[in-house]
């Protein structure tokens, strides 16, 4: 009786447990993939690296690509038809599929008349390379660190109408992770931002109107990255888009960039950006080497290991511009997203990376 009674109380206490376990990744998933702006954005970072990333290829195609076999274990025309079927939204075709294994390609596909030449639209993703330009910038020491305040940069923004002392708080991080308040939700903000006679993109950006504090809220904006580029032109003294062709897009040999800027030369820091899906899988490889290129850490390796979402739990969780996955979640594979079905995403496990483009079905 006694051994069925502790049977039973030992059922008990592992049913226990395991229903609190559940409750808990339950607690922390189901918050992120109902409702974005319960991201915990403000969580305690205690992700550190130190010194230079590793050379652990020893490929880099500067020059071009190598091609290779792909290992065993991967079937890259079925990850195709299933990134084809799972991940494009209704209504958009996949114009491209790059698979890079070790530095290598291992697979390439173009259609609807794209090829390894033409430059494609790269929407959102743009966020993320005006993200790996904050880095290098923090490691070139233009700029101090993610908690550097905004306001030290635009001094003259508190003398200006539609100054909101709440702003004195925002920092460079609350614009890498979307919690800076700032939200750029009507045509005629965007009008504003793109007028002929505008003379200071990232100014007017950083002087839209706050929804939130900084680090109250997550609210996703296409304006607010425009500001980052702003610090940077402000923190070196050239224009961002000569600082990113000197810092990031010449050493990797990404040649086909172009880049939409407002009347002032700023370039959209939220879209905007075109370049060849080769040039895209270059930008991941740089990520999936945490940083390095070469013999030079072109972004700080810490910066890069603490760029992806502080939880691999949070599946379509936001960090420095990327996101988790939510095709093979829990791994700790990110990625750069786009509407349209732009996408490139790091499998730091897979040592892999993954280019992916779209565009409507009924573009010509």
């Amino acid at each position: 009786m006694r051994s069925k009674k502790s049977k039973k109380a030992t059922l008990l206490i592992l049913g226990t447990v395991l229903l609190v376990i559940v409750s808990g990744l339950l607690a922390v998933i189901v918050p992120w993939a109902v409702n974005p702006s319960a991201q915990p954005n403000n969580r305690p970072e205690r992700r550190t690296y130190a010194g230079e990333a590793p050379d652990k290829y020893g490929v880099w195609p500067t020059e071009d690509f190598t091609h290779a076999d792909p290992p065993f274990w991967l079937r890259p025309a079925r990850l195709e038809s299933f990134y084809n079927k799972a991940d494009l939204s209704p209504g958009n075709r996949m114009d491209s599929f790059l698979v890079l294994h070790k530095g290598r390609l291992v697979h390439e596909a173009y259609y609807n008349q794209y090829d390894a030449q033409s430059p494609h639209f790269m929407a959102s993703v743009t966020k993320s390379v005006v993200s790996a330009l904050v880095g290098i910038a923090i490691g070139d020491g233009i700029i101090g660190g993610v908690t550097d305040k905004v306001i030290g940069y635009f001094p003259e923004a508190e003398t200006l109408p539609g100054w909101q002392e709440s702003k004195r708080g925002m920092t460079i991080e609350h614009l890498l992770t979307m919690t800076s308040g700032i939200l750029a939700d009507t045509d005629e903000i965007w009008d504003g931002y793109f007028a002929e006679d505008q003379q200071d993109g990232a100014l007017y950006a950083f002087l839209v109107p706050q929804k939130a504090a900084p680090g109250e809220k997550y609210q996703y904006d296409s304006m607010a990255p425009g500001i980052l580029l702003g610090i940077i032109e402000r923190a070196s003294g050239q224009s961002a888009l000569d600082y990113a062709r000197e810092k990031l897009f010449g050493p990797l040999g990404m040649t086909s960039v172009a880049w939409e800027t407002t009347a002032d030369g700023l370039p959209t820091g939220g879209f905007g950006l075109e370049m060849t899906p080769r040039d895209m899988a270059r930008f991941g490889y740089l990520y999936l080497n945490l940083g390095r290129w070469g013999d030079s850490q072109i972004i700080p390796a810490e910066y890069v290991a603490r760029t992806p979402p502080r939880s691999k739990l949070a599946i379509g969780g936001y960090g420095y511009m990327w996101r988790n996955v939510d095709i093979m979640p829990l791994t700790g594979a990110y990625l750069a997203t786009g509407t349209g079905g732009q996408r490139i995403v790091i499998y730091p496990a897979l040592d892999m990376v993954i280019v992916c483009t779209g565009s409507p079905v009924d573009e010509n």
